[in-house]
Parts: structure tokens; C-alpha cells; sequence
């Protein structure tokens, strides 16, 4: 910026740009054939190209659950609440899930989900 006397001043100021990225997780399912939340499905916008991985860990971190390369929105894929057809005694698990965009951005996500009977 300059005046008409000749003075001069510069400024600068940087912008980050934050994407709203629409994945959900429920962080609590009841998965006790009443049809209301029985699975755990991950819903996503548009901008979500695949789930690449979705794994659910107990609180010892051994694997329960994983689904790998699938739709979001899809409730075919979503989680029943067991492991090897046993369903799993209420509690909190630990995910990992690994989405693919659109544009080709890759991002980890990690979080916990409540089983509720």
C-alpha cells in the first residue's frame, strides 16, 4: 500500500483453509434386535470415495471387527455388534478407520463406540 506522499507499508497474513469433512461415527449402538441402532454404520457425504479399513478393537487392542474397502451409508456393511456370531458384552471399543476422498486424501480417523444392550 502507498499514499500520494510516496509511504509505503506491507502486511501479510496467512489462511488456513479447513475442510469440513462429512464422516460420522456413532459413538453408542444397542445392538439388541429391537430395530432401533442395532448396527454401527458410518455415514458419509458425497466427497467420501471408499472406506479403506474399519477396525474395532476391545480394550486389550485385539481386533474384533474389521471391514475393509467398502461404501459408506451402506448398511449391509455396517457392524453388528459380534465377533465370529457371538454378540460382544456391552462396553467401549476403540476404532481405527481409514477413508478415501474424492480428491485422493487419505484420513485416519480414531475414536471409541459404546455397545449398549
Amino acid at each position: 500500500v502507498s499514499n500520494a506522499q510516496g509511504c509505503s507499508d506491507l502486511d501479510s497474513m496467512t489462511v488456513f483453509v479447513q475442510h469440513d469433512i462429512d464422516i460420522y461415527v456413532p459413538n453408542v449402538f444397542s445392538p439388541n434386535d429391537d430395530g432401533i441402532n442395532d448396527h454401527l454404520l458410518i455415514s458419509a457425504g458425497a466427497d467420501v470415495e471408499i472406506i479403506e479399513s474399519f477396525t474395532i478393537f476391545d480394550r486389550w487392542g485385539n481386533v474384533i471387527y474389521l471391514n475393509e474397502h467398502f461404501q459408506p451409508n451402506d448398511a449391509s456393511e455396517a457392524w453388528d455388534g459380534k465377533r465370529k456370531g457371538v454378540y460382544m458384552n456391552p462396553g467401549v471399543f476403540a476404532y481405527k478407520m481409514i477413508a478415501k476422498f474424492e480428491d485422493g486424501r487419505v484420513e485416519i480417523r480414531y475414536g471409541d463406540v459404546t455397545l449398549l444392550r
